[in-house]
């Protein structure tokens, strides 16, 4: 038997009073469906706040990655430049010793105990270690994953779900990608292929290991196109979208982890469609 629960309206006028009655199972949906959209509206703003964070600090690494690329650059013209004021310095100091009568011995001559003469050789150190921090830095971020896997719409989200086939509640550890049978899947950094070939419940995956810090693994593919222990750059096409292992229909299953623990995949993702 349904139950029924009733609002009455009393006017302030003199006037007939008015009577809603709504049932006791519409409301406990009304009351489900307003939480379901706070939860979805405080995830969507945890997820966005964390992709600008994510951006934020992307933007700075390349804007520092300029900064060092400008300063290696005035470096080396400083460096061309003492370069040629110390040739000049030495043909000037052999001209005069020959007109001395010292001939060239004047270029043996010493310095002051522990003073290096060499201001070429200084500036050069300084342009190495420039040039060695802008080459770590390029390729931190080159190793970073910060881009989309395929073409596609996410269909399922990172975190606690409803499993599509028990309908149970269960802890997805990636994002679903739903796609054409066939889209090619791309690397999301350059990296170091693990595996490559069947893996279980994921069907046919490939593994890749990015750096000390992150992994990225796609999941259900129809084909993979690398080999393990290949050498990858971000872009490079690594399978083709499918439907193996556990799976409803065609779509990606992409994980992201850092440091060995799952993490959601749109964190990470810095492009726009």
């Amino acid at each position: 038997m349904k139950k029924y629960n009733t609002i009455i309206f009393v006017p302030h006028a003199r006037a007939r009073f008015r009577k809603l009655t709504i049932s006791t199972r519409f409301l406990g949906f009304a009351a489900a469906g307003a939480a379901g959209l706070l939860v979805a509206s405080v995830a969507f703003g945890w997820a966005f706040f964390a992709s600008t964070r994510r951006d934020a600090q992307y933007r700075q690494a390349v804007a520092e990655n300029a900064r060092l690329r400008s300063t290696a650059a005035a470096l080396h013209q400083r460096l061309d430049g003492v370069s040629k004021q110390l040739s000049e310095f030495e043909a000037r100091t052999r001209r005069l010793a020959i007109v001395a009568g010292l001939s060239d011995k004047v270029s043996n001559g010493m310095g002051g105990p522990g003073v290096p003469l060499d201001t070429s050789a200084l500036v050069s150190s300084r342009l190495s270690l420039l040039e060695g921090e802008f080459s770590k830095r390029t390729a931190r971020i080159a190793s970073t994953p910060t881009v989309w896997p395929v073409h596609g719409v996410v269909t399922s989200s990172f975190g606690v779900r409803s499993d599509p086939f028990t309908g149970g509640s269960a802890y997805h550890e990636g994002i679903d990608i739903s796609t054409s049978r066939g889209e090619p899947v791309l690397a999301t950094a350059d990296g170091v292929v693990l595996l490559s070939g069947w893996a279980g419940e994921y069907g046919r995956a490939i593994e890749i290991v990015h750096n000390d810090h992150y992994t990225t693994l796609y999941g259900h593919l129809e084909k993979t196109l690398v080999e393990e222990g290949q050498q990858i750059r971000r872009g490079d096409r690594v399978g083709l979208v499918g439907s193996t292992g556990r799976s409803t229909a065609p779509h990606l299953h992409y994980e992201v982890h850092l440091d060995g623990r799952t993490v959601n995949p749109l964190e990470f993702i810095l492009e726009s469609r």
